[in-house]
């Protein structure tokens, strides 16, 4: 079949140059054109096309073979051609030519590989740039591959494919400066609203549902944390993952499965992407006369995991699918989705995949931390992104084991269970600097046992195997938690010996301790009691206690024997009276810790938030003279400063004439005068010492969610960036999105994980990147902290729950939302 291919192929290869003997595309080597600029021509349409034929794959319900039926769908494209008809031209030769690198290897041989985007490019633009599917006869190709068992097409297959579009093609933001109201220009499907944000532009870099057209991988939603490195000297590499709930939620298409270990594991649920993005575009990509898309400075873009490995070290295999697939797994399995005994529990009635072997369940928010970003040896031994399932749904009578966090090794592609953090699931988890060359230094946030119980078998065995201190019975451990901080040693393994080649050990992620913040429980109240009077600039004095629980590497036990439960214990260590400085104290939920992130500079410190609206710096200055002593401390001292209580901020907001609601209202509120559910936080250093806080809230808002840049002082002051959403904003009710068909009725959004670009981007004088690939000096961070606030572009994600009709549904992306490029402007 595939000489026939290559033979069709240099038919039409001559029969055009036959064609085009005076034309000015005869220079196949020429880059000038005189018709069109590359950001008004869809060049990838070809190479989408061909990659689309890939997209085909998440529809199949089994696991067949797909080589025959990828080459009949392939011929399809290429014998049912005609030049004529659709529209062929010498500019398209031209194309392919020069996409084949034969302007500098004239004498290589061109390999016709129809499944890349070169092959593709050539046989659709014979197609023509109306074919809407990737094939000539898009009916016919599905005819053709509905002979392999197992494929099944959804009837908007084809209707949709010519939705689908290349990285970065999108330029409207799904977001708004203020409602659309009555404005019918704002009240269009597939074009934005009120883009006229007060405090700083706002661009898109890329959408769920767009497809890199090399591969055929599409970005899936919804986007939740991020982060970036630099992959070579000419590229940033951003990742970020999609915070998705498989076959758990219903409502939501289930995302199309992630192959690892070699294709003999898949995933559905979340994903983590990478986008390779050219670094001088991208460095120039918010300056004014800027291209409005993204997509010229795309190079490519994938799903960044290769290999997964679950606690026991394992690499994780296929699922039993024997009958209804909730049977026992005996090995390889992924332990958030299992019991003990490897039976398949995810749901509060178990259900499983139905595209894929595990779920991979919310991962939510992330952090990426590159080698020794601190300087002098201090930090990561590897560049990593580590990221955490944060919640799930487990049956009342089952015995679950929990949740991970799970770390990628950037180089590799390999993604790590790890069990040091608890496995009662999280919503962040970010690297602060130890101080120590041997050391590493993370603060772990989140649920601490979301699991959708609330007793049950799995409490029931933790009171019939464990006391507590007080001699009360443990209750269900969810959101009772202090704000955590764990301590690894580097460069050693489980059993503490030296250990320079193994990724976990490596980064102290195999023998270190957990630790939680205490206080006087006799002189201070409950954390969220504490903050419902406290001022801004109020401290509380503690300390972070070792827990008496350590995982156990490699050591897989039932979530009864996990450290999520000791917080309702005294602190080992303490004074009396002492006690974990929880929410609500030991006995019942509060707020939720939700975003963390690290002092920028440097600092030994870390910024809390709160569901409940407040934050606050935990200051641990004295943790490099302890770690000094060359052992894990059982204590280490800490200060507590508020900087946002739960109180009034209304009149600390800065709107800049946006921020209008759909009932007219300005952003204020009429039952809340607090923030609320303040979800994405993250630290920026600026330049003449000045630090911001990226502030995203996730509270249900009907009118949308906001995002602010609040200037840290005493008093804070925010400034309103944008909104979003909202079961009552007016694009919402009018079904429309900036992403056409894909509104599925009115619903909430929200903006998620940021990260600062500054550091990868910066110039010197000359007009060189001062940072270099691979640097161990800390640069990034120094760079980072010496670039003016409205000079930054700073990674931004969107959810937009709402967006999952259309392609979304289609093609498995579950819901369409973007990753965004914002450039500050406030005042100095």
């Amino acid at each position: 079949m595939l000489s026939h291919l290559l033979a069709v192929s240099a038919i039409f290869a001559g029969a055009m140059a036959a064609q085009c003997p005076n034309h000015p595309h005869l220079d196949l080597c020429s880059t000038h054109s005189t018709s069109t600029t590359l950001e008004e021509v869809d060049i990838n349409h070809g190479a989408r096309n061909s990659a689309r034929i890939a997209m085909a794959l998440p529809l199949v319900a089994a696991r067949p073979s797909f080589a025959t039926g990828l080459l009949v769908m392939v011929a399809a494209s290429v014998m049912g051609v005609d030049a004529h008809d659709h529209g062929m031209s010498c500019g398209n030769v031209r194309t392919f030519y020069q996409a084949q690198n034969c302007c500098s290897e004239g004498e290589t041989s061109v390999a016709l590989d129809f499944s890349t985007s070169e092959g593709g490019s050539f046989s659709s633009s014979v197609c023509g740039a109306s074919s809407p599917a990737g094939v000539c006869d898009c009916a016919k190709a599905m005819q053709l591959l509905a002979q392999v068992p197992g494929v099944q097409f959804p009837a908007e297959f084809c209707s949709q494919m010519a939705d689908v579009k290349p990285v970065g093609y999108h330029d409207q933001p799904i977001c708004e400066a203020s409602d659309a109201g009555t404005n019918p220009d704002y009240l269009v499907d597939g074009k934005a609203g009120n883009t006229n944000f007060p405090h700083g532009n706002i661009k898109v870099l890329a959408t769920v549902g767009e497809v890199d057209p090399r591969t055929g991988s599409m970005l899936t939603g919804v986007p939740d944390g991020l982060g970036a490195y630099l992959k070579d000297a000419d590229t940033v590499r951003l990742i970020y993952q999609s915070e998705a709930y498989g076959q758990l939620v219903t409502s939501n298409p289930e995302s199309y499965p992630w192959m690892v270990n070699g294709n003999t594991a898949s995933f559905t649920g979340s994903h983590i992407h990478f986008i390779d993005y050219d670094r001088s575009m991208l460095a120039t990509f918010m300056d004014d006369g800027a291209p409005s898309k993204a997509q010229g400075m795309v190079k490519g873009a994938g799903n960044a995991v290769t290999m997964a490995y679950n606690l026991k070290r394992e690499p994780v295999g296929p699922r039993n699918r024997t009958g209804d697939g909730l049977q026992p797994t005996t090995s390889n399995v992924h332990e958030s989705n299992v019991d003990i005994e490897g039976n398949y529990i995810v749901g509060k009635t178990a259900v499983a995949p139905t595209k894929a072997d595990w779920l991979m369940q919310s991962l939510c928010s992330a952090h990426l931390e590159v080698r020794h970003q601190w300087g002098n040896g201090k930090g990561m031994e590897d560049d990593l992104f580590i990221t955490n399932e944060e919640w799930i749904a487990y049956p009342d009578a089952s015995l679950p084991i929990g949740l991970p966090v799970h770390v990628l090794n950037l180089a590799t592609g390999e993604l790590w269970a790890t069990a040091v953090f608890t496995l009662g699931g999280h919503e962040k988890v970010v690297e602060v600097n130890s101080g120590h060359q041997d050391y590493v230094a993370f603060v772990p946030s989140g649920y601490n046992g979301n699991f959708g119980l609330s007793g049950g078998a799995s409490l029931d065995a933790r009171n019939a195997a464990y006391t507590r201190t007080d001699a009360q019975p443990y209750v269900w451990p969810r959101d009772i938690v202090p704000t955590k901080l764990y301590i690894g040693k580097k460069n050693t393994n489980k059993d503490g010996a030296v250990d320079t080649t193994d990724f976990l050990a490596r980064n102290g992620f195999e023998y270190g301790a957990l630790y939680g913040f205490a206080v006087d429980c006799g002189t201070v109240t409950t954390r969220d009691a504490w903050h419902k009077t406290a001022s801004p600039g109020d401290t509380v004095t503690g300390a972070f206690y070792k827990l008496r629980w350590q995982a156990q590497r490699g050591v897989v036990q039932g979530f009864e024997h996990d450290g999520s439960w000791e917080f309702q214990d005294d602190p080992q260590g303490a004074p009396a009276g002492w006690c974990f400085w929880n929410a609500n104290g030991r006995d019942a939920p509060g707020a939720k810790t939700e975003h963390v992130s690290p002092d920028p500079r440097g600092g030994h410190r870390v910024l809390q938030g709160s569901t409940a609206g407040y934050f606050g710096i935990y200051d641990f200055s004295d943790l490099p003279s302890l770690l000094s002593a060359g052992t894990l401390p059982n204590s280490i001292p800490a200060t507590y400063t508020v900087h946002q209580p739960e109180s009034d901020v209304v009149d600390l907001i800065e709107l800049g004439g946006a921020g209008i609601r759909a009932d007219g209202m300005r952003d204020s509120s009429r039952d809340k005068s607090t923030f609320e559910d303040v979800d994405g936080m993250e630290w920026i250093a600026a330049a003449n010492g000045e630090d911001y806080f990226v502030i995203h809230e996730d509270g249900g808002n009907w009118y949308g969610e906001r995002k602010f840049l609040a200037k840290v002082g005493v008093p804070m002051k925010y400034y309103f960036v944008a909104q979003s959403g909202g079961r009552a904003n007016t694009r919402e009710l009018a079904g429309v999105s900036s992403v056409a068909g894909v509104n599925a009725g009115a619903g909430s959004h929200e903006f998620s994980g940021a990260f600062d670009l500054s550091g990868l981007l910066r110039k010197d004088a000359s007009g060189n990147f001062e940072l270099l690939v691979g640097d161990v000096t800390g640069k990034k961070r120094q760079l980072e902290a010496a670039t003016p606030i409205n000079e930054k572009t700073i990674a931004v994600n969107l959810q937009a729950h709402s967006n999952k009709a259309g392609i979304a549904a289609t093609f498995g992306a579950d819901r369409v939302a973007q990753v965004l490029a914002y450039k500050p402007l406030v005042p100095a």
